[in-house]
C-alpha cells in the first residue's frame, strides 16, 4: 500500500515537472535571443529573478509571466513545486521576453521592407535611375535591423533629390 501511494506520488511529481518545464525555449530560440541581447534589441518584459523569486510562493511567478496553467499547477503541488517552480518562473519570464522581442524585430524588418517598398516604387515609376535603384538597394540591405528603430526615409538613403517620393502605408 505505502509502495503503491509513493509511486503514485512520483508519478504526479514527475507529470508536474514535464508540465511546467514545458515553457522552455528551444536552443533555436535562447540563440536568437542571445544574439538580440548581444546587439542591444532585446524585449526585457519580465524580470527573470523576480519570476523566480514569486514562483517559491505557489505559482506566483507564473502568474506574474501570464502562464496560468503552470501557476495552478505549482499551486496544488505545492509545497513539492518549491524544488522546481524558481525554475519554471525563469523559463517562462525568457519564453515572453523572446516572444516580446520577436516580436519587436519584426516591426524594425517591416520597416526595411517598407524601405525597399518606396525604392522599388520609386524605381517603377522613373523617379530613380538603374543604378541608383541598385545604390539604395544594397545599402539597405546591409543594414543592420538596429539601424531601422528611428523612421527612415528613402531620401536618406538616396544622395540625390527626388521630385516625388512615393507615400508610404
Amino acid at each position: 500500500m505505502i509502495k503503491k501511494s509513493i509511486s503514485r506520488t512520483i508519478a504526479i511529481v514527475s507529470l508536474a515537472l514535464l508540465v511546467t518545464s514545458c515553457a522552455n525555449m528551444n536552443s533555436q530560440q535562447k540563440r536568437e535571443l542571445a544574439e538580440w541581447e548581444a546587439e542591444g534589441i532585446a524585449v526585457k518584459e519580465k524580470d527573470e529573478v523576480t519570476a523566480a523569486v514569486l514562483n517559491v510562493l505557489p505559482g506566483v511567478g507564473d502568474f506574474y509571466n501570464g502562464n496560468v496553467g503552470h501557476g495552478i499547477t505549482n499551486l496544488l503541488f505545492w509545497p513539492a513545486s518549491v524544488l522546481w517552480a524558481p525554475f519554471g518562473g525563469v523559463a517562462g519570464a525568457q519564453e515572453k521576453n523572446y516572444y516580446a522581442t520577436k516580436n519587436y524585430v519584426s516591426s524594425l524588418e517591416n520597416n526595411r521592407r517598407r524601405l525597399l517598398d518606396d525604392l522599388d516604387t520609386a524605381f517603377m515609376t522613373q523617379e530613380i535611375s538603374k543604378k541608383t535603384y541598385y545604390y539604395g538597394k544594397n545599402k539597405i540591405k546591409k543594414m543592420k535591423v538596429t539601424e531601422f528603430k528611428n523612421e527612415i526615409e528613402l531620401r536618406d538613403i538616396i544622395p540625390v533629390k527626388l521630385q516625388r517620393l512615393p507615400a508610404s502605408n
